[in-house]
């Protein structure tokens, strides 16, 4: 009689623990992401939620169950996703997101920027990674450089120019007098009757200013495998240098 009563309380036990988790679950959510650039793609899955709230660690938010969000800037964020049943119980789940650096985020800026990013020729000379040299697939520096060097040689009104960059490859050059600095054998052959101030010294600094509208649709691309550039000598192939 006693083993029958311990076997009934357990079976009533069992019961109503089961009947408990049926009629009140809880909610429950989790998320898997996809990143691009600075882009993030979120694939969000929710049970018994009533409202979701992420908290995309970079003071933005959204109440959508899949988002897809820009950062402005590369980083670790830690990515909450929250969700809420009818009876105010929640469930969070965090997680990890990096926006790592890449060339295409450096030169522009990222998905979040519509402005793009704008850069400007540095009067500042850096020892060993600036100069000039000809067009090569090791990138000699073959002429050293230093401070001011454009003012140097009466070229001193390039450094007003602005080069803005786009993620989705556009590209605007704002030359702000009018003229663009080139090479004096590209401008000599393509732009003779524009130039308007050549280098005091073309021997060392073979450079021109030359009147010119930049182009309104101009684009620019990364080249992660081998190319050709036309140059005054003709082709040069550039090619994946050895990690």
């Amino acid at each position: 009689m006693k083993i029958k009563n311990i076997v009934s309380l357990m079976s009533f036990f069992l019961l109503f623990t089961y009947c408990t988790e049926e009629e009140d679950p809880g909610p429950l959510s989790d998320f898997q992401f996809l990143v691009k650039g600075t882009e993030v793609t979120f694939n969000g899955t929710v049970r018994n939620a009533k409202t979701i709230d992420w908290d995309f660690g970079d003071g933005n938010s959204s109440n959508e169950e899949d988002p897809v969000h820009a950062y402005r800037n590369v980083g670790d964020y830690e990515v909450s996703m929250k969700v809420t049943d009818e009876n105010g119980k929640s469930f969070t789940e965090v997680k990890k997101v990096s926006i790592l650096p890449s060339p295409e985020i450096l030169l522009t800026g990222g998905n979040a920027n519509e402005n793009g990013k704008t850069w400007k020729i540095s009067k500042v000379y850096t020892t060993g990674k600036d100069g000039a040299g000809g067009v090569s697939n090791d990138l000699e520096i073959q002429i050293l450089s230093a401070d001011n060097v454009l003012g140097l040689f009466g070229l001193g009104d390039v450094y007003k120019d602005r080069f803005t960059f786009f993620y989705d490859g556009r590209y605007v050059v704002d030359n702000q007098d009018g003229k663009s600095m080139m090479g004096v054998v590209y401008a000599s052959i393509n732009h003779a009757q524009n130039i308007r101030v050549l280098s005091a010294d073309t021997e060392r600094l073979p450079l021109a200013d030359v009147i010119y509208t930049p182009k309104s649709d101009a684009t620019w691309e990364i080249k992660k495998e081998d190319f050709e550039v036309e140059a005054a000598t003709g082709k040069v192939k550039f090619t994946e240098k050895p990690s």
